[in-house]
């Protein structure tokens, strides 16, 4: 069993947003996976770098540490998907846009019971009810009917204890753009709200990838990951900092779809 830490909400709660309706929106925010605790990672990723490439997001887990580097990410204009999982030792920044509580708990390594999770986001969510709206289920990879069936259980699980999740994450790794479609609309008609990808890599049809997911990862969809000091082989620059053909093939997407 994963364990979680946890820390009481700061008395302070500034920032508190007002709730939005993401079911509105059809936009998909382009983002991107970044690690700003680590430090070879951070120093390729400036903020203004980020937001001058066109990414309108970071999402990265959670720690107490890095919350300047949280502000300087937000003051470079930047959307910010907070992940908490058992290394943030239950942080959770004040001034997220997005909370996602856990993350591929569907998956051996890092595996939670579908009861397990829900009582992690019964914790959450009613601990921190100044992200409703926003708070975003796991990142469930799965895939297809494995990810619905293990949503579906959590949702049982939460049952009246919490408000379900406004949002359902999944990672469509190692999916043709046509396969991950078939995934977002499985998961879609289940849930019956936003599904998004807050993980995707594929390097061999990036553009239709990144457009198919413009029009069905609803509200946010952040590639992994920026550069590969963060992750070998999967970033859009190489360790040395260097854009690798990756990052070409993304940033040249139509713009309709980014």
């Amino acid at each position: 069993m994963a364990t979680f830490g946890w820390i009481s909400p700061a008395a302070e709660a500034r920032g508190a947003s007002h709730r939005q309706d993401l079911r509105a929106s059809s936009a998909s925010l382009f983002a991107v996976n970044i690690d700003p605790s680590n430090e070879a990672a951070w120093q390729q990723t400036p903020p203004t770098r980020l937001a001058d490439e066109g990414f309108r997001g970071v999402r990265f887990v959670s720690r107490q540490w890095i919350q300047p580097r949280i502000d300087e990410l937000k003051q470079a204009g930047l959307r910010v998907l907070a992940v908490v999982t058992d290394e943030s030792g239950g942080y959770v920044p004040w001034n997220a846009d997005y909370l996602q509580i856990g993350n591929e708990p569907d998956l051996p390594g890092t595996y939670l019971s579908p009861s397990e999770y829900a009582d992690l986001w019964v914790l959450y969510r009613n601990t921190y009810p100044q992200f409703a709206g926003r708070f975003v289920m796991a990142g469930l990879a799965s895939g297809g009917q494995n990810a619905v069936n293990y949503a579906a259980a959590v949702f049982a699980a939460i049952g009246g204890r919490a408000p379900l999740p406004d949002i359902v994450a999944i990672h469509p790794y190692a999916k043709t753009s046509a396969q991950a479609a078939g995934d977002f609309d499985l998961m879609w008609n289940a849930v019956g709200r936003p599904v998004v990808a807050t993980e995707w890599h594929n390097e061999d049809d990036t553009w239709n990838f990144q457009c198919m997911l413009a029009g069905r990862s609803s509200v946010w969809n952040s590639v992994f990951s920026y550069t590969d000091a963060m992750v070998p082989g999967f970033g859009l620059r190489d360790g040395a900092g260097n854009p690798t053909p990756f990052y070409y093939s993304l940033l040249s997407a139509p713009e309709s779809c980014r």
